[in-house]
């Protein structure tokens, strides 16, 4: 019987010699495959979160998202560093800001809270034929967005108001080249052209890469995100944020 006993064992894979060594092994063996189910689990999400990460995207943020990350920091001065719910989340500030102020603005087109800097005296431009001839056309789209521009004889145009708030850049040079673009590239609608326009103004308006940002600032920032549209991805089709779960950093940790 000891030795039938003994060859039961070992077609059934127990190495112990008694029942309660053959309890220990069995308690063992479930905890370690356990271990591995974890494992193995984990690594499955890693690797789905993984290959999202590798061109920057994740998934779609739920309502309320921005507002629920718990602010840690900036990185480089470009990045906000924020603790989500199991998750680290990175938030590039210029295309967030940008994405905020893209529809803020869309939100004031046409009506009289559009911020307008009317010029105490006009600025003049050169201007071709066909940029002019387009001036003619879509002038009322340009005021729309706060520009006020003219025909001043045959080859100049004179702008007598700007968009406000524009900070980066000169918005005179700005409209000169845009319509050098629109002369030149066809014939988009005047709806894309007044996006167009719209987001070069939220582009040259926010914060960029190396400002400093308060707490205070950052969390406002964040806070206004979830009030947007797409609010992942920047009007230039950048990516917004990057979400990097804690399975994934247990995974390179090697845990």
């Amino acid at each position: 019987p000891a030795t039938q006993t003994s060859a039961a064992q070992g077609q059934l894979g127990f190495e112990a010699s008694t029942p309660r060594e053959w309890v220990a092994q069995i308690r063992a063996e479930s905890k370690a495959s356990r271990v591995a189910e974890a494992r193995e689990a984990r690594e499955v999400e890693a690797a789905e979160s993984h290959s999202q990460l590798a061109d920057g995207s994740g998934p779609v943020p739920a309502a309320g998202f921005f507002s629920s990350l718990r602010y840690l920091g900036q990185l480089d001065l470009t990045y906000l560093v924020c603790d989500g719910d199991g998750e680290l989340v990175l938030v590039d500030q210029h295309s967030a800001h940008e994405r905020v102020e893209l529809e803020r603005l869309r939100g004031q087109r046409g009506s009289a809270d559009v911020a307008v800097q009317r010029l105490l005296f006009p600025q003049t431009i050169d201007a071709t034929a066909a940029e002019i001839e387009l001036v003619g056309r879509v002038g009322d789209a340009l005021a729309l967005v706060g520009y006020e521009v003219e025909a001043f004889g045959a080859a100049t145009l004179a702008i007598k108001a700007v968009p406000a708030g524009v900070r980066h850049t000169d918005p005179t040079q700005l409209l000169r080249r845009l319509l050098a673009e629109w002369a030149t590239e066809g014939a988009p609608s005047d709806e894309e052209r007044v996006e167009r326009l719209l987001a070069e103004i939220a582009c040259h308006s926010v914060v960029r890469a190396g400002d400093r940002l308060s707490p205070g600032e950052a969390e406002a920032l964040l806070k206004k995100l979830d009030g947007t549209e797409h609010a992942s991805v920047g009007p230039h089709g950048r990516p917004v944020l990057l979400r990097l779960p804690l399975a994934e950093i247990a995974r390179r940790f090697g845990r």
